[in-house]
């Protein structure tokens, strides 16, 4: 079970804009979604980097300051569904 989901679920980027917030903050990257909630205060960089993908797509940001980081690994307990399109 991750994050207090049963299933995996399929995320359309309109529901993942909603979790935004320091006490419900998403993020996809590579198509995966992640609840980063639980993260946000033992992250190295400080809460404030992980707030800037909050809600987004957070891919590029992670490929452009953790490129070597196996996110599969570190983030997999966290993971809440996969990013769809909208339709």
């Amino acid at each position: 079970m991750n994050q207090g989901v049963e299933t995996l679920a399929r995320i359309p980027m309109s529901v993942l804009k909603t979790h935004n917030r320091k006490d419900d903050a998403w993020t996809a990257i590579h198509g995966k979604v992640y609840n980063m909630t639980h993260y946000l205060r033992f992250h190295p960089g400080g809460e404030k980097e992980l707030m800037r993908v909050a809600g987004r797509d957070g891919t590029k940001l992670f490929a452009l300051t953790h490129a070597w980081v196996n996110v599969d690994f570190m983030l997999d307990a966290c993971m809440v569904g996969f990013l769809v399109s909208d339709s």
